[in-house]
């Protein structure tokens, strides 16, 4: 779950910071009345689909490369080190191939009847792919912020103790860290602790 939320709140954030750095302006025709509000995240996430064509165009690279640093920003304190941030990674891939869509259908309504679009179900197939492979790019910058999280969290804990033993005044040694000695009932340790 919390690698979900991270790929949804990345690719929002995402996609309103490639907009924002390229300057995109709103589409003209304008998305219908409920989603032209939201057209900074259906446009983004559609240019963010071609990032591998971007990372060819000299004057887009930089966009490209700093929506996706940022990307892997926000998602790397939902993910943990190693595999975990390869999920979150590929959760941002389905987000991004659903805001995609949503603004191809859109754009093009006729895109969904297959009586026009004979290549329907080949293009929804190339466009996710497009997706999961462009959302490798957050791991750019997703991994050496992970294990830094990782580190500071591993840092952060105390120390196990070598050997976990009681002794009560007495006599009775406890193998654990018991509240009362059951022995002679004194108390142990205060149940705040």
């Amino acid at each position: 779950m919390r690698n979900l939320v991270g790929g949804l709140l990345g690719i929002v954030v995402g996609s309103c910071a490639f907009v924002g750095v390229t300057g995109l302006l709103p589409p003209q025709p304008a998305y219908p009345e409920p989603f032209n509000t939201i057209w900074f995240i259906l446009d983004g996430s559609w240019s963010l689909q071609s990032t591998i064509q971007g990372l060819f165009n000299y004057p887009t690279a930089a966009a490209y490369l700093i929506s996706w640093i940022i990307i892997g920003m926000i998602i790397a304190p939902f993910s943990r080190k190693g595999w975990n941030t390869l999920r979150s990674a590929l959760w941002v891939g389905v987000f991004l191939a659903i805001f995609a869509l949503i603004s191809l259908l859109l754009k093009n309504p006729s895109f969904w009847d297959v009586a026009l679009n004979p290549m329907r179900n080949y293009a929804l197939v190339i466009q996710f792919a497009m997706s999961m492979v462009a959302s490798l790019f957050v791991m750019i910058s997703a991994l050496p912020i992970t294990a830094a999280v990782e580190m500071v969290r591993r840092t952060a804990e105390p120390p196990i103790p070598g050997k976990i033993e009681t002794v009560c005044q007495c006599g009775a040694v406890f193998k654990s860290n018991p509240l009362i000695c059951s022995e002679c009932g004194a108390i142990l340790r205060n149940s705040d602790d």
